[in-house]
């Protein structure tokens, strides 16, 4: 996930009470910025946006945008 994505659905942001803190060495280096944020707490404590929750019609403007712009 990217920051842009994490922040326009502040609101549906949750916790995680049990929080993943090993590496993940596959992200790319924007992914890895923004998971060492995350589990480190440094948005918000536990801070957990479940993707699935990210609504059809914004995932739909956003890959239209990927596309457009390959």
């Amino acid at each position: 996930m990217d920051r842009s994505t994490l922040v326009a659905h502040q609101s549906l942001w949750g916790t995680e009470e049990s929080q993943v803190v090993r590496d993940l060495p596959r992200l790319t280096a924007e992914e890895t910025s923004l998971y060492n944020e995350l589990r480190d707490n440094r948005i918000a404590r536990g801070l957990r946006l479940e993707q699935e929750r990210i609504g059809i019609e914004w995932l739909n403007t956003e890959l239209g945008h990927l596309i457009s712009t390959s």
